[in-house]
């Protein structure tokens, strides 16, 4: 028979192969060492015991929902697949599903997490916000059935039955209830139709508490446009979500006592903002009644009618000037109009012809005679006087002595 011969790869695939058919998947319980998250978000760690060791992988979409942080020396139980690594010829646990081992896991996981957001600024002092002093309406997350919300109403009807509570029922413990809290807080901030949410539920232990550890109960918490309330357990209970909270309330019914403004206070309230107000607009009218005055004493003192008349008075003397400005700037032009006429009437020869001139004209192109020496005898002439012309003929040039044409 002829030996088969595998390359790296076949082999490598082969072993997986195997392996990924036939263990099936499992729970392994083991602490934890080489924690690590990569910058995309998967996780890899390994679970050892006494003995041994095998390395563990969380893809990123499993990561997300991990209710609280895992850190080295933690004792946690997953269930995975058993599956190869090629590069490295290793094998290890594709994790699906992870949980701490009892109270001191959770206190470890309960701390990790408060420091890593702790480091990341959600408990912030300067991230808190007051609350509003007399809210309208106030959202309360937390069991519909419960005894935290019945203490919440209790109070409230006692304290301002006019301020009006919106309940989302929530899961306040077990594997759901996480999802259910955020839902709550996320509706109210879609709806905006609440003044203050509060999320909480009575007493329990560790593990009963753990809905409002989660990292992405704390993180709602944190994000919420609205002020939040975390009421969560007893007075010696503390939660990660109180320290994302605007307001951390002992027990629900402290954050009832805290939130809903005592019927009483609102009126003592309201009185005193009567009182101010009354006080506001009296001293404004004291103030503007002044003001009042010294304008009227300016009135009198500056007498502003007589520097309107002044003023008038003024207008209507610079209107006179202005007219006999006019009136002789016209007048100096019609005399210089009437210089220039009379000056055109004596340079206009046809005037001239009243006084017994008259004007000579050369035939056929009507040429005004100038001189002798521009007629010959027998030429033909038009002389025009004052009214009219008539036909005349040279009969014979007569040059004045002395003139430039007897040369």
């Amino acid at each position: 028979m002829e030996e088969r011969i595998y390359s790296v790869s076949e082999l490598a695939r082969e072993i997986k192969r195997i392996i990924e058919q036939f263990i099936p998947p499992v729970w392994v319980e083991g602490e934890v060492s080489n924690y690590s998250q990569s910058r995309a978000g998967h996780i890899y760690f390994s679970l050892k015991d006494e003995d041994s060791l095998i390395n563990c992988i969380i893809w990123r979409n499993i990561a997300y929902s991990i209710p609280f942080q895992i850190s080295n020396g933690m004792r946690i139980i997953v269930s995975g697949t058993v599956t190869t690594y090629a590069g490295g010829s290793q094998y290890q646990i594709n994790v699906k599903q992870i949980r701490p081992v009892g109270i001191g896991s959770l206190y470890l996981a309960f701390e990790a997490l408060k420091e890593k957001l702790l480091e990341e600024g959600l408990f912030a002092a300067e991230r808190k916000r007051p609350l509003p002093q007399f809210p309208q309406r106030i959202g309360v997350v937390t069991s519909a059935t419960g005894a935290a919300i019945q203490d919440i109403l209790r109070i409230s009807k006692r304290r301002n039955p006019a301020v009006q509570i919106v309940i989302f029922p929530a899961i306040v413990q077990g594997k759901e209830a996480g999802a259910t809290i955020v839902l709550g807080i996320e509706t109210f901030n879609r709806l905006k139709n609440v003044d203050i949410i509060i999320i909480g539920r009575g007493g329990g232990s560790l593990e009963d508490l753990w809905a409002f550890n989660e990292e992405k109960v704390v993180r709602a918490v944190a994000v919420s446009t609205i002020p939040v309330v975390s009421a969560v357990g007893h007075e010696v209970d503390f939660a990660l979500s109180d320290f994302a909270a605007d307001l951390r309330a002992p027990t629900p019914s402290a954050a009832a006592e805290l939130t809903v403004p005592q019927r009483s206070d609102f009126i003592e309230y309201l009185q005193g903002y009567r009182k101010n107000y009354r006080v506001s607009i009296l001293n404004r009218l004291s103030s503007l009644a002044q003001k009042l005055d010294a304008l009227h004493r300016r009135l009198k003192t500056n007498r502003p009618l007589d520097m309107v008349r002044f003023r008038i008075q003024r207008i209507d003397e610079l209107e006179r000037r202005l007219v006999q400005v006019i009136t002789l700037k016209l007048e100096s032009q019609r005399l210089r109009l009437d210089t220039i006429i009379n000056t055109l009437k004596i340079l206009d020869p046809k005037d001239i012809l009243q006084r017994g001139f008259a004007i000579v004209y050369q035939l056929p192109v009507k040429t005004v005679i100038k001189s002798v020496s521009q007629v010959e005898p027998e030429m033909p002439l038009i002389v025009e006087v004052s009214d009219g012309q008539f036909n005349a003929r040279v009969e014979k040039r007569i040059t004045r002595k002395g003139s430039k044409s007897s040369k």
